[in-house]
């Protein structure tokens, strides 16, 4: 009997031990072995990590599978954490690799080959023109296309057109490759199409990252198909070949005394390293620079105007507020230039609440603990993967007064000028891996809304209110809702 009470009393002990969270974590969900905790519930993700934040305050954990996701709450948290060498690493996620054995790019890339692609990355934005006349020109002229666009169907009833992100697209394509393309052009289509395919089943490879266990029970094309893994490659493969095909073709007509573009650049950059032992330039770390360029540089730029437009839609006086600045400092259409944006105040000052409130990287790009450390009083163990949660920050009544009302005053000093200095915001990130391209999306979203609310007024169709609520289907984008607007051309 002293035997199988000792037996049962150490089997106890062991699950207790499994079952336990370790002491020193911070506090939050534990869950079970294997599968973490899981909410049985029908709020989607981000109201749950709400409840959690509501529940445990600035920083908690969250085990989802495998995975130790640990969140942060407090701009302050956010701000010391991501400054700190120790959380610069990203996490050895699928999602971010795609498939790669060894990351490559800016964005999910850590160490020597993440220093060396920002830093070239950045001095080849700010040597192409980002903050400079001659990228504002290319900028205003793809934006005349989108206001065409939106011309043809004035007074109608229509979403935001297709010709948005063709607009954004050509200001990458011309900075990366010297290239243009028509919203007509079937392979600028597709390019788009893929775009938005891969976000769609990007959430679906999360499974590998987090519950990594089910590929040694279910049999390989069983699990390939949950994760609908050949799609991914495929779609993978498609941006691949886009990309290859325009590096063979500026190396075909490099003229190294004179690089045109991003591509060029980066050629003779990898030539002059080539005989560099610790070189991490490549041709195929160039496709995955492309990658990032584009998908960084178009999906948020696109969705956060969208947002724009839906938030002056529903707010007419502060549109009102807003055309009547451009009118002001830009008489007779005069195109915007950033010698303007001094004296456009609340402009910028909408710009910057429309990014606030919509939060659209909710939970921002991971970041994982390198090695066992602490934050906030709690223990961080290696592997750790950190997440600021931005909508959280951006609604923190700490911050801001009335965090749910659009109020672009907000963003305006005693003597109405534009004040940046803002606590509790976080649309670029913060720390050591900010956005690299905030400049240049700054800048596009600066001449979009000055150009296009210069031309137009935006309105719900009659009888009919914009939804803004967020449509958190993807883990990675808060887009907005599917809308109708009616364009109507302002008389000058």
């Amino acid at each position: 009997m002293l035997v199988e009470l000792v037996l049962f009393g150490g089997v106890l002990f062991l699950l207790w031990k499994v079952l336990s969270k370790p002491a020193g974590l911070p506090p939050g969900k534990w869950g079970l072995p294997l599968v973490g905790y899981i909410p049985w519930t029908n709020k989607n993700f981000e109201e749950v990590v709400m409840d959690l934040h509501k529940q445990y305050g600035d920083i908690f954990l969250w085990r989802m599978g495998n995975q130790l996701l640990v969140f942060l709450n407090d701009y302050k948290m956010v701000k010391e954490a991501f400054s700190r060498p120790e959380f610069t690493v990203r996490p050895d996620w699928e999602t971010f690799k795609t498939y790669e054995e060894t990351p490559r790019g800016i964005s999910t890339t850590h160490g020597v080959m993440w220093h060396n692609n920002r830093r070239f990355t950045l001095r080849q934005l700010r040597d192409l023109g980002m903050g400079k006349s001659s990228l504002v020109e290319a900028v205003q002229q793809q934006c005349l296309k989108l206001r065409d666009s939106i011309a043809k169907d004035a007074g109608t009833t229509v979403a935001i057109p297709l010709q948005l992100h063709v607009t954004v697209l050509n200001i990458i394509w011309h900075m990366v490759a010297s290239k243009q393309f028509d919203a007509e052009d079937k392979r600028l289509q597709e390019f788009v199409h893929l775009m938005e395919e891969f976000v769609i089943l990007s959430n679906r490879t999360a499974l590998q990252d987090f519950l990594p266990w089910l590929e040694s029970i279910m049999p390989d094309f069983l699990f390939k198909r949950l994760l609908k893994y050949h799609e991914v490659i495929d779609v993978k493969e498609k941006f691949i070949c886009y990309f290859q095909e325009e590096i063979k073709e500026h190396i075909a007509t490099l003229d190294p005394d004179n690089p045109r573009d991003l591509i060029d650049s980066y050629l003779v950059e990898m030539e002059a390293k080539k005989d560099d032992p610790e070189t991490t330039y490549s041709e195929w770390d160039l496709v995955f620079i492309l990658f990032d360029m584009f998908f960084a540089g178009s999906e948020t730029t696109v969705n956060t105007f969208t947002w724009l437009c839906c938030y002056l839609a529903a707010n007419p006086q502060a549109q009102l507020k807003l055309q009547a600045e451009i009118d002001e400092v830009l008489p007779n259409g005069a195109l915007p230039t950033l010698m303007e944006k001094s004296r456009m105040p609340y402009t910028e000052a909408v710009i910057n609440e429309v990014m606030r409130v919509c939060a659209l990287v909710n939970f921002g790009l991971q970041h994982m603990a390198a090695n066992n450390t602490t934050l906030g009083g709690y223990t961080i163990p290696k592997g750790a993967v950190l997440s600021a949660t931005v909508t959280s920050i951006q609604y923190d009544n700490r911050y801001w007064d009335q965090p749910k009302e659009f109020k672009p005053e907000r963003w305006l000093d005693d003597n109405g000028k534009f004040s940046m200095t803002k606590e509790g915001f976080l649309p670029f990130g913060v720390g050591k891996r900010v956005c690299v391209g905030e400049s240049l999306a700054r800048m596009e979203l600066f001449v979009f809304t000055t150009m296009i609310f210069q031309s137009f007024s935006i309105s719900p169709p009659p009888g009919k209110s914009v939804n803004l609520s967020p449509d958190l289907s993807g883990f990675f984008f808060r887009k907005a809702m599917s809308n109708k607007f009616v364009f109507t051309e302002r008389k000058h």
